[in-house]
């Protein structure tokens, strides 16, 4: 069975085709998911993109640990639906790292 890594990273899709030796980022909008959830999906990716200091990268992060454990919270809300939607399909790990 194919496998899905949800897991922000910068100016990416929030999703990650993990195959063997091949990793790659994956838009929402490609698999058989909702648009609902597809849309969600890209909001929580812009929602992290925002936490990027260009400036000072190292500097990066959320504002303060309540808007942190927030996106955690939706992270791992939008990952249950997407297990839900892609069940017997694909296997769906999550990662998040802030």
């Amino acid at each position: 069975m194919k496998k899905i890594k949800l897991m922000p990273d910068y100016h990416c899709f929030p999703l990650w085709r993990i195959d063997d030796d091949i990793c790659c980022n994956i838009d929402p909008y490609s698999l058989p998911i909702s648009n609902i959830l597809a849309e969600e999906l890209i909001k929580w990716a812009n929602e992290y993109d925002k936490t990027l200091n260009m400036n000072d990268p190292v500097n990066s992060g959320f504002e303060n640990t309540e808007k942190e454990q927030a996106f955690i919270d939706k992270g791992n809300n939008l990952f249950k639906r997407l297990k839900h939607e892609l069940r017997g399909q694909y296997t769906v790990v999550l990662k998040i790292i802030v």
